[in-house]
């Protein structure tokens, strides 16, 4: 690819990690004015219309109902699920940056799951990157309280179930539109989601308000959610993910900057040693890739 498809790229995947920054800070939010059930269904809801209305008005819905594997589009809706579920359960106990950290780790679980499903070999300079950003991913799960809780395995799942969502999202990229399969996923993961919304506590948040209203906080989480999967596919095709990854730990910093101005929380050392340990991780792999590749030529 030329500098220009590059730099095009790098353009959509900052746009893509704004996205994801707001739809966690929205998600927040909104923990103290919906139920997890009920915040989650409302999210989708809002993110499958907006998409909807996007390309319809962009001309895109033509052939809409002509995917061509639902067993992918449902697995991958599963897996969005569990890290969403997941994750907005977790920054409502700690930071949005410990959050969104844990969150960033699911590229770097993805040649874990491919060696494991697809048994591809995973290469030294991937090996080296994992260590970094797990030392980073100890940090920021604070060793000296207790690495072993129910709530650091539930910040890890999160990011766990990203990376397979990603793995899922590549297969299903060969053979349908990465617009509409973005459709899909929004649309499954709203009909799923809303079995544990009719069985939840019913709490809507409708009344309880005093700055930030329930309404606004869904349109900010459906706005922001159709923002960072839209910029990121067309970012991938400006350039592979392994290339343009990194790009996304942008969200970790505008995360930083929503929980000191927003929430009064200064990120504690280990937070930020953490912080630093994932980007350096992704940051090491790509490096050197890219020096084992000009050796070798």
């Amino acid at each position: 690819m030329g500098k220009e498809s590059f730099a095009v790229g790098v353009s959509y995947t900052l746009l893509s990690a704004v996205g994801l920054a707001f739809t966690g800070l929205f998600g927040k939010l909104g923990g103290s004015e919906f139920s997890l059930e009920a915040l989650i269904f409302w999210r989708f809801l809002a993110s499958f219309i907006f998409c909807a209305l996007f390309l319809g008005l962009i001309g895109k819905l033509h052939h809409v109902f002509s995917f061509q594997n639902p067993k992918i589009h449902f697995l991958r809706a599963f897996f969005v699920l569990g890290a969403q579920y997941s994750f907005y359960y977790y920054i409502q106990k700690v930071t949005l940056m410990n959050g969104m950290v844990l969150l960033s780790m699911g590229p770097l679980f993805i040649p874990m799951i491919e060696w494991i499903v697809l048994r591809n070999k995973i290469g030294k300079s991937t090996w080296a990157g994992l260590i970094v950003s797990c030392i980073g991913m100890i940090c920021v799960l604070q060793p000296d309280k207790g690495i072993f809780t129910l709530l650091s395995l539930i910040g890890i799942l999160a990011g766990f179930c990203q990376g397979c969502s990603q793995v899922v999202f590549g297969l299903s990229t060969k053979s349908e539109r990465s617009d509409l399969s973005i459709l899909y996923l929004f649309f499954l993961c709203m009909a799923f989601s809303l079995v544990p919304f009719l069985f939840s506590d019913g709490s809507w948040g409708i009344g309880k308000a005093e700055v930030w209203s329930p309404f606004l906080i869904v349109i900010g989480m459906g706005a922001s959610s159709v923002l960072n999967q839209l910029a990121r596919a067309v970012a991938y095709m400006h350039g592979t993910p392994s290339r343009l990854a990194t790009f996304l730990y942008f969200a970790i910093l505008l995360a930083a900057i929503f929980d000191w101005l927003i929430f009064g929380k200064i990120p504690n050392t280990l937070s930020a040693i953490g912080a630093i340990l994932v980007v350096g991780g992704g940051l090491l792999k790509i490096y050197l890739r890219a020096w084992i590749l000009k050796r070798k030529s």
